[in-house]
């Protein structure tokens, strides 16, 4: 339960999606001209609660993305709670409007009683090596895989290239799931870090019991800053963000109100 709990509220639909819509920031023009439409570098903070009957406890995360060398990025994810903590790292290649993972991390502790993950992509060979089993996974490459993290920056690409509705082949654990994407349009947000022009994006799901949201800030990177889940019309949990930091600029991201 916390396992799922941790990678789905900012994992699963963490779409960090990214386009070429005007955002609304407080990043100056002269740097937006400087800003690659699609993966642009930057660090978001996140609070959310959770709550099972009558028991709740509180988790803060963080989501770190940043250019390494000319193609080489990584991204990296932290969550903490009081019970459990949970950290993921991709390194993957960008090029040519395509994410290719090349390493995958997944370490847990706490109360998330599931083994270490280690993933290499090798692209050449279209093969899937689990560094932790000693065992390959060749029969489940699929053309434009992606691993547990990449997935939500290559749907931001395809949002980028105008896709409104798309499907991305994710490895997740032992084997290759589709997971499938809409955008439902444009709307402003209150959240804790304040008011924002966002993207709302569904995660498309085969049954109608289960609904997850996401909000993207309208700015560079278009990074996630509301997510929501429902199931039978009850809300599961959301996770808000606290603060957007865009290092390359010495920038956060600025508040509608405040304007």
């Amino acid at each position: 339960m916390i396992q799922g709990l941790l990678r789905k509220q900012l994992t699963s639909v963490l779409v960090a999606v990214c386009a070429t819509i005007t955002p609304n920031s407080a990043i100056s023009d002269e740097s937006k001209a400087q800003t690659p439409q699609t993966l642009t570098p930057y660090s978001v903070e996140y609070t959310s609660e959770y709550r099972i009957g009558w028991f709740s406890f509180d988790i803060d995360a963080t989501r770190t993305l940043e250019q390494r060398s000319e193609n080489l990025w990584r991204v990296d994810f932290d969550a903490e709670a009081s019970i459990a903590s949970l950290r993921e790292t991709s390194d993957f290649i960008y090029k040519d409007n395509q994410i290719v993972p090349v390493n995958y991390s997944y370490r847990a502790s706490g109360m998330i009683d599931e083994p270490d993950r280690t993933l290499h992509f090798v692209a050449d060979a279209e093969s899937i090596e689990d560094l932790e089993k000693d065992r390959k996974r060749d029969d489940h490459w699929q053309e434009g895989i992606q691993d547990n993290l990449t997935y939500m920056l290559q749907a931001s690409i395809e949002v980028a290239k105008g896709n409104t509705e798309f499907t991305l082949p994710v490895f997740e654990k032992s084997k290759t799931k589709p997971f499938r994407f809409r955008v439902v349009g444009k709307e402003e947000i209150r959240i804790k870090a304040g008011t924002f022009d966002a993207i709302k994006i569904e995660q498309v799901r085969d049954s109608k019991k289960r609904e997850v949201y996401a909000w993207l800030a309208d700015a560079p990177g278009y990074p996630l800053i509301r997510l929501r889940d429902k199931k039978d019309g009850k809300l599961r949990y959301q996770i808000q963000a606290t603060k957007v930091h865009y290092p390359q600029h010495k920038a956060e991201l600025s508040d509608n109100s405040a304007q």
